[in-house]
């Protein structure tokens, strides 16, 4: 792995004054948010028909209804196993992963040029991407205790009625048009949010109820929110990162420069190309892309130290491909986590490393000797985005204390730590929310109101499964039988 990793740290010094000034012009579009209108991951939702599969997916789905935001994946792709492992020593901690496909995606969103204008390629929207260009992502919510619920039901205390992708999702402009998500964030939709941060009690219109500001940052100051490690294929292992966020009234990032921006200007076209003299080529080929040609050694990426400002006068041909997402160099909190990832032999293994202080404690959760912790897991897989991934549920974490997830400590270079791996199931979640897991409609909704269980005391995971899917089928008016799921079907 390290030998293999080591591709994944191509930015240098340059040589040349021009290639100076050309970094401090970026620099000024890296700084600001990727995408603060929050349409990040959104994309545009062209759908394929039920029978045609996604170019990374092995089996026909379940059920798909695109004007619905459905996409729902095969029996036999319900379920899938995530390795997980922690390390640490006296400074620092190490998060590995393992995960087993035989589809990767290092690619995610293109601009290919077609009949003389440049179109997106990688939607992000309702299911797997139609040519596979989404990048893979493995992500971590680690919670101290401040989340009531977390512990027990892990990421669903992040879900609620009207987030994005939902069938349920709130209009566009009714989110622009709110006090705080629109007004105050610049957000065009309701994403990932604990109920810490409303007013309310869950429900329909639980999205509204943001508390003051004054209140949320007293909640960040006392550090209720989930910490959120984010290791993207594309968009932060070329530079040697993982994505640093956190989960309070919003899904955000954290504190700092982030590690990739858009390659758009407001004319629609991209505004840097490869550079030839460096690169050999202004452009990769869709072609190739979807053929999945560029192997993770190859300039698939964009970023400081390959680009050019974009030529206009160029003569570009029909399937000349550029990156639509724009590698920068992280700082701050946002920059903190350090990552090699790399694809070999049929599974990706991945290493997110940071030190046990945090760097914001405002954004992220420090970790001590001795202490356990909460992190629940998800994968994005098969080219897909937003809520299409694989969950885990719940599990403690001990740093030299018993839990389901012991870390090892190794008094030296983390590399040299005997490395104890554990096998995680991770499921499609589905539309489960957490309005309806406190209702009556959920057999186990007693024991989410009072805290008194943990979901793997209740269900089993094959059958939580079926019984997920089985729950947004009749959301949506289907009769479950009728896709060979039990209708009777509880724990």
């Amino acid at each position: 792995m390290n030998q293999a990793s080591s591709s994944f740290y191509p930015i240098g010094i340059s040589c040349t004054v021009a290639f100076l000034l050309m970094i401090l012009l970026l620099g000024a579009s890296c700084g600001r948010d990727s995408d603060p209108t929050g349409k990040d991951d959104s994309g545009d939702i062209t759908g394929l028909a039920p029978e045609e599969l996604p170019a990374l997916v092995r089996n026909p789905p379940l059920f798909v209804d695109y004007d619905r935001n459905v996409y729902i994946p095969g029996i036999e792709d319900l379920v899938r196993t995530l390795e997980v492992s922690f390390v640490y020593n006296r400074d620092s901690v190490q998060v590995r992963y393992r995960y087993a496909t035989d589809n990767p995606s290092w690619y995610h969103q293109y601009l290919v040029h077609e009949n003389g204008k440049w179109v997106r390629y990688g939607s992000g929207g309702t299911g797997p991407d139609r040519h596979g260009l989404y990048e893979d992502r493995i992500s971590m919510m680690l919670d101290d205790g401040s989340v009531d619920g977390f512990a027990e039901i892990g990421g669903f205390v992040t879900m609620h009625p009207g987030m994005r992708t939902l069938t349920s999702a709130i209009p566009a402009d009714r989110v622009r048009e709110h006090h705080h998500l629109g007004e105050k964030l610049g957000r065009s939709d309701v994403r990932k949010f604990i109920r810490e941060s409303r007013e309310d009690d869950p429900g329909d219109d639980h999205w509204a109820g943001t508390r003051d500001p004054d209140e949320l940052d007293r909640l960040r100051d006392d550090g209720v929110f989930l910490d959120v490690w984010q290791w993207r294929a594309h968009r932060s292992n070329p530079l040697g990162y993982a994505d640093n966020g956190y989960v309070l009234d919003y899904r955000h990032s954290s504190e700092g420069r982030g590690m990739f921006t858009d390659n758009l200007d407001d004319q629609g076209r991209p505004r840097y190309m490869f550079d030839p003299e460096t690169v050999g080529r202004r452009a990769l080929r869709k072609d190739r892309l979807v053929a999945r040609e560029y192997g993770q050694d190859a300039p698939y990426f964009i970023h400081e130290g390959n680009a050019t400002p974009f030529d206009p006068e160029y003569d570009w041909q029909d399937g000349d491909a550029i990156p639509h997402r724009f590698l920068c160099q992280p700082d701050g909190s946002r920059g903190a986590l350090k990552a090699a990832g790399f694809w070999h032999d049929g599974r990706w293994e991945v290493a997110v490393t940071r030190t046990l202080e945090s760097p914001n404690p405002r954004d992220s959760k420090a970790i001590e000797d001795g202490g356990v912790y909460h992190a629940a897991f998800a994968v994005h897989a098969d080219g897909s985005g937003a809520r299409w991934h694989y969950a885990s549920v719940p599990y403690s974490v001990g740093f030299g204390v018993e839990a389901d997830i012991e870390a090892v400590f190794v008094d030296g270079p983390l590399e040299s730590a005997d490395v104890r791996w554990h096998e995680i199931p991770v499921f499609y979640p589905g539309q489960v929310d957490l309005s309806w897991l406190l209702s009556p409609e959920h057999p186990g909704h007693q024991f989410v109101q009072d805290g008194s269980m943990h979901m793997l005391e209740i269900h089993h995971i094959e059958l939580l499964s079926r019984f997920i899917v089985r729950q947004e089928l009749e959301l949506l008016g289907e009769d479950p039988a009728a896709f060979g799921i039990d209708p009777e079907l509880s724990y």
